[in-house]
């Protein structure tokens, strides 16, 4: 019975630190062409602060030589992904980490469906997660004993 408990604690110790880039190069980057964007955005940002009632889309809408080298796009879905849901947090988190309390939680502050949906997937995979990772440590515990006896 200790052997197979110490067994679980190395292979989860062992499954958790098995954690593999995969492709470095997405982890490079050139920092004199992070440095050169950097600034010509500062100088952007300070125009609009300098100019009263001079905003980005003006200087978009006109073309302006200041915005011409820099790349403005709005692309906040990811960060909106993140902070959607009841009080900033996911719906998804809240559904997965709290159950159907997450759930009943996510419909009563945001009266949302498709974020009681991401909730309710949230509870179902957390409940699945959690089905599957008991059976892996009854069968690692009592190796699979604790099934068979039952059958013979």
């Amino acid at each position: 019975m200790k052997n197979n408990v110490l067994m679980l604690t190395i292979l989860s110790v062992l499954f958790a630190f098995n954690v593999n880039a995969g492709n470095a190069s997405l982890f490079q980057f050139d920092q004199n062409k992070v440095n050169a964007e950097m600034n010509q955005l500062s100088k952007v940002e300070n125009y609009v602060s300098t100019h009263n009632g001079v905003t980005l889309e003006q200087l978009k809408a006109e073309n302006n030589d200041i915005v011409s080298g820099v790349n403005l796009t709005e692309s906040t879905s990811t960060l909106s992904a993140l902070t959607e849901g009841a009080l900033g947090i996911p719906s998804f988190i809240w559904g997965c980490v709290l159950g159907w309390i997450g759930i009943l939680i996510t419909y009563l502050v945001t009266q949302d469906s498709e974020e009681t949906k991401k909730a309710l997937y949230g509870c179902l995979i957390g409940w699945v997660g959690g089905f599957l990772l008991y059976i892996i440590f009854v069968v690692l515990i009592f190796g699979g004993s604790f099934f068979w006896a039952s059958a013979n």
